[in-house]
């Protein structure tokens, strides 16, 4: 395959047009097409179609974009490991979701580095898809998940912990502190995390599991955060990590639902590639800690 033509090619996908593909370049706009066209020929396919003034991917040309991308991002990364060698620098680049970040990894992160103090550490947040997507496209060298339900061909899952969580009130509501049946539960309203979120898989998971009706939706909320602000602030009930309100219990800010005979947990998982023949010094430093604990 013709590299520089599928560089162009993804760089003109990445803008969704030809012209500024060709002015971020600095080539001509037939010279643009041109190279498209030849890609094409190449492949036997039609990556792309008109839209407007721009253009549109086909089924096949979004295909051949992931995987340009990935592979320059591969490019990318591997120039940045060698100057690193050449440095004697280490850089690490994470992707993780919300409750990692948050509540697990800040002790082994300033660890690391008062150990190591030229490391530098590259941290991105999203939901769970969005980190796995990251490590397959090698934008991070690694990732960190909260989630039940695992599996990726091109990923290796490795638990780490387990993770308590719990339905959340304000104490001033009618069933903080009590315990109470799923099903009395289900009457309340709820506080729904995101569409991908791996909390929001989850209440689903666990109403779903014992048969019972979803809770009606009182609001739904991007970000645990948000969500237990508005729990603080006495509106609805949210599911949360217990490791996320520990304080906010104490100090009775929040307070927690018990459910009769339902446990729940999501596991955290560290998240790698399994075309890595070696795991990076710190992958290796978090399973020494989590495998004596």
């Amino acid at each position: 395959m013709n590299l520089h033509a599928l560089r162009i090619f993804t760089k003109v996908a990445d803008l969704g047009s030809i012209t500024a593909a060709a002015n971020e370049l600095r080539l001509s706009q037939p010279a643009v097409t041109i190279q498209i066209r030849n890609l094409e020929k190449e492949l036997g396919l039609q990556l792309t179609k008109s839209k407007g003034r721009g253009i549109q991917l086909t089924e096949e040309g979004r295909f051949v974009y992931e995987q340009g991308q990935r592979l320059f991002h591969l490019e990318a990364q591997i120039e940045d490991k060698l100057k690193a060698f050449v440095a004697k620098e280490e850089k690490i680049h994470i992707a993780t979701s919300y409750i990692p970040i948050n509540y697990v990894l800040p002790e082994y992160i300033a660890n690391y580095k008062l150990m190591y103090p030229g490391v530098e550490f590259y941290v991105s947040l999203g939901n769970v898809k969005s980190v796995e997507d990251k490590i397959r496209n090698y934008e991070a060298d690694f990732g960190f998940v909260v989630q039940s339900n695992i599996g990726h061909e091109d990923l290796y899952f490795e638990k780490l912990m387990e993770i308590e969580f719990a339905f959340i009130a304000h104490p001033s509501h009618p069933l903080a502190n009590q315990s109470v049946s799923l099903s009395a539960l289900s009457k309340e309203e709820l506080i729904y995390r995101e569409e991908g979120s791996s909390t929001r898989d989850l209440l689903e998971a666990v109403f779903y599991a014992q048969n019972c009706p979803l809770p009606k939706i009182g609001l739904q909320m991007q970000g645990l955060f948000e969500s237990l602000k508005a729990v603080e602030a006495g509106y609805g009930i949210v599911l949360a990590p217990l490791l996320s309100v520990t304080n906010s219990i104490e100090t009775k800010k929040l307070a927690p639902i018990f459910i009769k005979n339902v446990e729940i947990k999501q596991s955290l998982f560290i998240c790698t590639r399994k075309s890595e023949l070696t795991n990076p010094k710190f992958v290796s430093y978090l399973q020494e800690h989590f495998i004596s604990k």
